[in-house]
This record gives C-alpha cells, structure tokens and sequence, in this order.
C-alpha cells in the first residue's frame, strides 16, 4: 500500500464503505431505508440546530470539515471531512449516512477501525439524526441534490435485488 497515492488510500476504503452499505444490513434491522428530508423546512431547521450542537465541532460550522481531510495526521487517524460539496458526503445513500452517524464508520469498517467519529446511537434520536442529514443535504446544490438522489436510487435498486436484507 505505501505506493499508493494518498488518494488512492482514502477512496480505495470509502469504496469499501460503500460496497458495504449496498449489501449490509438495514438500521434497526426494520428492513425501511432511511430517506432524508432536505425540502422540509421544520426538519431542516431542527436538524441545524442538533448540527451546530452535536456536529460542527469537528465538521465545521459551514459544512467545511478539517484541513488536510484526505490526510492521516500523527495518530493515524483522518480529520473530519467535509459535508459540503467538496466533500464525499453526497456520494453515500441516505441509509449508510444515518448508519454511519448512528453506529459510528465501525458499522462498515470492522471492529477494529479506528476514527475519531463517534456513534451518536444513545445520544442523538433516530430523528435528529434524519434531522441533521436532511439539514446538510438542504445546503448541496440542486445539481448534486439530484446526484445524491441517483445514489439513493442505485442503492434502493440494489436492495430490492437482495430482497430487502
């Protein structure tokens, strides 16, 4: 792996991930997928609030995450990304996104993956949680909005494909 570009260590995972969340099991074990709500404006403005409380923090107050995102620092670990569009954000399905948050990168990545992202199952509600994702998707562009709905639509596909697991 040390010839490899530093890209290429970040995306040749993210593309893990996201594998992953095509083929993994639902939250909650329900079999529903999670769909985010960006044109909701009460949703939107609870999910900034919970944003700016829970969120920022690490990401930022305008979605811009930590410099050098893409960079391991000394301990190992990546930085927050961001959750603009310059980030990988609106690349995931509305699903792996609230997994994601909910159980912690843990959730795809294995057990023994280290990150600084902590699960918020316990501290946020499975609404908040819907909350804060559909208020980052409300800030994307119509352009990548309708991306991101393309992935969502990839993702439910696949599922149906799986019957719904």
């Amino acid at each position: 792996m040390r010839n490899l570009r530093p890209v290429s260590r970040v995306l040749i995972p993210g593309c893990a991930l996201f594998l992953a969340a095509c083929s993994g099991p639902q939250s909650g074990g329900t079999g529903d997928t999670v769909r985010l709500l960006a044109d909701d404006a009460r949703i939107v403005a609870e999910g900034r609030t919970v944003y700016q409380q829970s969120c920022a923090q690490c990401h930022g107050d305008r979605l811009e995450g930590q410099a050098d995102w893409r960079t391991r620092g000394p301990d190992g670990l990546l930085p927050a990304p961001p959750h603009d569009e310059t980030g990988h954000t609106w690349h995931h399905a509305d699903q792996m996104l609230f997994d994601l948050t909910k159980y912690g990168p843990q959730k795809y990545a294995g057990p023994g993956y280290r990150s600084t992202m902590p699960a918020y199952e316990g501290t946020l509600t499975d609404e908040e949680i819907i909350a804060v994702l559909s208020y980052i998707k409300s800030e994307w562009s119509a352009a990548i909005r309708a991306r991101h709905d393309g992935v969502n639509a990839q993702y439910r596909q696949v599922q149906d494909e799986l019957g719904g697991r």
